[in-house]
């Protein structure tokens, strides 16, 4: 949970048009892990963040969830033009793309002239969805992002002890938390698998040996 989505978080803003302090990201998949790494790192930083989610049962308590935790401003997707209104008012230019395929349009219409949209993740399973003229005639910049090919180039590097550390400052001082989970034995896994949907599952190998039922 610290070396991937946190690790992802950071290096998107870090490495891609970083706003400055007031200025705003726009994310899709923002009740993901990253998505919640990235406001919370975003807060620290005095960036401010547009935060989507899917449209889903409970979603009202998500979004009290996401703006508890920094998100300035959140919204399910199907808010379109609410999204748009305030995106003309508070103008992002950096956008962060879990969802891919068509979502990427509404990213694209949010985003300011010059900027960017990263993308590092596909989570549609549909091609992702580029407009000639959102792209071009407003110079947006399109990058992807994978962490184990970031991981690759600097590991051991000064770069990836920088980064280490200031992650383990924010998770020390409480300005960055886990994603909220269940920790699990391994012979749990049935109960796991059940609410997998529901809530991230752990499982811990210490749970699991100190578990009565593997004993004969």
């Amino acid at each position: 949970m610290f070396a991937v989505n946190p690790c992802t978080a950071f290096r998107m803003i870090e490495d891609f048009q970083k706003p400055a302090r007031g200025g705003w990201i726009i994310q899709n998949g923002a009740n993901s892990g990253v998505g919640r790494a990235v406001m919370q790192l975003c807060r620290a930083e005095g960036i401010r963040t547009v935060n989507i989610i899917r449209d889903r049962e409970g979603a009202e308590e998500v979004m009290s969830d996401l703006l508890s935790i920094g998100g300035d401003a959140v919204f399910t997707s199907s808010q379109r033009g609410e999204i748009e209104q305030f995106c003309r008012e508070n103008t992002p230019r950096l956008a962060f793309n879990m969802v891919g395929g068509r979502d990427t349009i509404q990213l694209l219409k949010c985003l300011g002239e010059r900027s960017s949209l990263v993308t590092y993740g596909a989570m549609s399973n549909s091609p992702m969805s580029v407009p000639f003229g959102l792209q071009v005639f407003k110079d947006i910049t399109l990058h992807s992002y994978w962490m184990t090919r970031w991981s690759q180039k600097h590991a051991g590097t000064d770069t990836e002890d920088e980064m280490f550390g200031k992650l383990a400052g924010y998770f020390q001082s409480g300005e960055l938390t886990p994603t909220p989970h269940k920790e699990n034995s391994f012979y749990d896994f049935s109960d796991a698998l059940e609410n997998a949907f529901k809530l991230k599952q752990l499982f811990v190998v210490e749970k699991s040996l100190s578990d009565s039922r593997h004993l004969e």
